[in-house]
């Protein structure tokens, strides 16, 4: 027992620190890429954001729940002994998984001139089509990815998943540049590269995992079975079995790609519509709309992502944390974990949303191309007002649209952060379920107040902006209002919330005069820089200063001891 205890931690962490490395590859890898897929006013990355939502969503079908319900049956029957049990499990979900990626891949390859004028952006079509490979692919390495995890030998998935990242990253960019040299005039032939890379990597990842399960095929309970019994009947009651686990998660993980889809059909689309109405000429009103649909999805959104990395490391070793105590009734012990768990998240969250909101333009100005090319002023005030004032004889600049959405999506990383965090916390309470239900609430709100906002106000891209903090503001609100609730927390609300969002307040003014001071003195790069620094040793200060930290946070941070003593605390 002992032993089987033992190889599921160090398989929960083999998972999570793969997880992590993943997700900062993924959270770094649009930065370059959107460089790549820009030249002067020819821009690919507009085909890229729209056709990744549709592979997104599909590509949740086969990803989300089933590895989950493939890894839950075969452990389940490898416990009690029953090694045709487990066998069965894997070739029928390697059946299963098979279809459904014939299935979405054909969707997403036949249908793709149909979604890509839904979008109103035709040429994406080839994007779609790049894509449409990788479906079958993922399908198929998911079913080798959940029968691994089940037999507790999460490495073949820990390697899959870096092999698919880094694979990502090399053949994504090299085939970018190439098809931009063979296509010099051609952007959407510069996305379709770049997503045949995505294709490529898959292909990778899938070969790598099924090597390992080849190496280690003789541990394996399928060894000496994979030609014996299996009927129909078997497939279907099997079937079944993985679908009533796999359905619910695959729901709750759609909710997002959804938003996106949403966003591909209706920003470009709204835009255009709202400057045509303004007096300006269609072939602008066209181009205006695809820079601001791309200032949304590909310059704000992987920033306002970013912090997410850290919050997910912390989702992720409170569901550990936390499932034990509830196993053992430990109710005091239960509500020390959460409360902590919400505190670090507004540890997190209060720094990255302020720093964005008052650096989100220069630091996209100093990461992207286009942006930094479109203004020779790096001021960080008046971009509601600039956007706003829109018109045929008034033109603003990227930088500008930019800046205005980061500094409204910036208040969205603070629930953003409560939402990953609380998450873990629920869910190491056995109530897997709730978070999606708020999340789909979230979602369904962010949808209708983007159509109402874009539509019938004059607020444009930065009614979309809106949209997505009023998500993740029910999402975010919901989950920890549930979650003092059910864990009966008493909470100290200056100490979990007042603390870190005054720190932050005053970081976020530190800042704002540091970088105009250094901007005047130099170049805004340096000023940039440099206002990160000032933010972070002004926020740490803070933190000093107000004791935000005690000895139960403490002990969910690496190095807990020694930041004890650099606190001040005690006991």
């Amino acid at each position: 027992m002992e032993k089987n205890k033992k190889s599921f931690v160090k398989g929960a962490a083999v998972l999570g620190v793969a997880g992590l490395i993943v997700k900062i590859i993924g959270a770094v890898y649009r930065i370059p890429l959107t460089n790549i897929l820009q030249s002067g006013s020819l821009d690919g990355m507009i085909y890229y954001a729209t056709a990744y939502p549709y592979y997104s969503w599909l590509l949740v079908i086969s990803s989300a729940g089933f590895p989950t319900a493939i890894s839950k049956l075969v452990s389940e029957r490898v416990a009690v002994g029953d090694r045709q049990g487990a066998t069965d499990v894997f070739r029928t979900a390697l059946r299963l998984l098979t279809i459904i990626g014939v299935v979405t891949t054909a969707v997403l390859f036949f249908l793709a001139s149909p979604l890509a004028k839904l979008a109103d952006v035709p040429n994406a079509k080839f994007s779609l089509m790049a894509l449409a490979p990788s479906l079958i692919i993922v399908s198929v390495m998911c079913a080798y990815r959940g029968y691994l995890q089940g037999m507790q030998m999460m490495s073949g998935t820990a390697v899959s998943q870096i092999t698919e990242q880094v694979g990502k990253l090399i053949a994504g960019y090299a085939l970018a540049i190439v098809f931009k040299k063979l296509y010099p005039e051609q952007p959407y032939y510069w996305a379709m590269g770049t997503l045949i890379g995505i294709s490529l990597s898959e292909l990778l990842a899938l070969i790598v995992i099924y090597i390992f399960y080849l190496k280690n095929r003789k541990k394996l309970p399928s060894c000496g079975l994979e030609h014996g019994e299996y009927s129909s009947s078997t497939f279907r009651t099997v079937g079944m079995s993985l679908l009533v686990i796999a359905i619910p998660i695959t729901i709750g993980a759609s909710i997002m790609p959804i938003t996106g889809i949403a966003d591909s059909i209706f920003i470009k689309r709204l835009l255009q519509a709202r400057y045509i109405s303004l007096g300006i000429e269609k072939e602008l009103a066209e181009t205006m709309a695809g820079d601001g649909f791309v200032a949304l999805r590909s310059y704000v959104t992987p920033l306002i992502n970013m912090p997410a990395v850290l919050t997910l490391a912390l989702s992720m070793s409170l569901v550990p944390a936390i499932a034990p105590m509830v196993a053992a009734r430990d109710r005091k012990g239960v509500r020390k974990a959460a409360s902590t768990g919400m505190k670090l998240a507004m540890l997190v969250g209060a720094p990255c949303a302020a720093g964005l909101f008052v650096l989100g333009a220069p630091i996209m100005a100093m990461l992207y191309n286009k942006v930094g090319a479109s203004t020779d002023v790096y001021y960080i005030s008046g971009f509601m007002k600039q956007i706003m004032s829109i018109g045929p004889d008034n033109e603003v600049s990227i930088y500008a649209i930019s800046g205005g959405i980061m500094q409204i999506a910036a208040i969205g990383v603070l629930f953003l952060s409560l939402v990953q965090t609380m998450t873990g916390v629920i869910q190491g309470m056995g109530k897997q379920r709730v978070p999606v239900y708020f999340l789909l609430v979230g979602g369904a709100l962010k949808v209708i107040s983007m159509l109402v906002l874009m539509k019938y106000t004059g607020l444009g891209v930065i009614g979309a902006a809106f949209s997505t903090v009023f998500c993740y503001a029910v999402a975010g609100i919901g989950d920890t209002l549930y979650t003092v609730r059910r864990a009966n927390i008493n909470l100290n609300y200056f100490d979990t919330f007042g603390k870190p969002v005054l720190s932050a307040l005053i970081m976020g003014v530190c800042v704002y005069f540091a970088y105009n001071i250094i901007y005047k003195a130099g170049h805004p790069t340096l000023a940039t820089l440099g206002g990160i620094c000032v933010g972070v040793v002004v926020y740490a200060a803070c933190l000093w200063l107000l004791r935000a930290f005690n000895r139960d946070d403490l002990d969910f941070m690496p190095g807990g001891r020694r930041l004890a003593t650099l606190f001040r605390i005690r006991g």
